[in-house]
């Protein structure tokens, strides 16, 4: 039985892809990343090293206010993005007392994914549109 010669070029070509593909996927399985450990080995390993404490992200925002409370402010950048700062003890407030300011400059931090306000500074009561540095000193 004489066979064509076209069969024989595509059992050639063919056998070449089946060698092509066999190859590739023993390349595959060797440059695979090594499996992972059992969970428990991963639990056991974290336990042993302490994580160290990440320091806060240092955030400085500009914006107006659009809502407030004793405990969080809600500002507008002029990007439009809005941020919520939680309000602690310690937030310094730039401005008159007890009013909370439209136009405000926000310093704060970043902590466990929550922006926490340092200091909060009413625009007209800093930089050139503040009183002067030795407002309200005695004379």
């Amino acid at each position: 039985m004489m066979s064509h010669p076209l069969a024989r070029h595509l059992t050639t070509v063919s056998m070449m892809a089946a060698a092509g593909a066999a190859g590739w996927l023993v390349t595959a399985e060797i440059l695979e990343p090594p499996a992972q450990p059992p969970q428990q080995f991963q639990a056991a390993a974290a336990a042993s090293v302490p994580e160290q404490p990440r320091q806060p992200q240092q955030i400085q925002l500009a914006g107006q206010v659009t809502s407030s409370s004793p405990q969080s402010m809600t500002m507008v950048g002029a990007d439009g993005q809005s941020t919520t700062f939680r309000i602690t003890p310690e937030t310094a407030q730039i401005g008159l007392p007890g009013v909370m300011p439209r136009n405000v400059v926000v310093h704060g931090v970043i902590r466990d994914g929550v922006a926490v306000a340092t200091a909060i500074a009413d625009r007209a009561a800093i930089g050139p549109d503040g009183p002067p540095m030795d407002y309200g000193l005695p004379v």
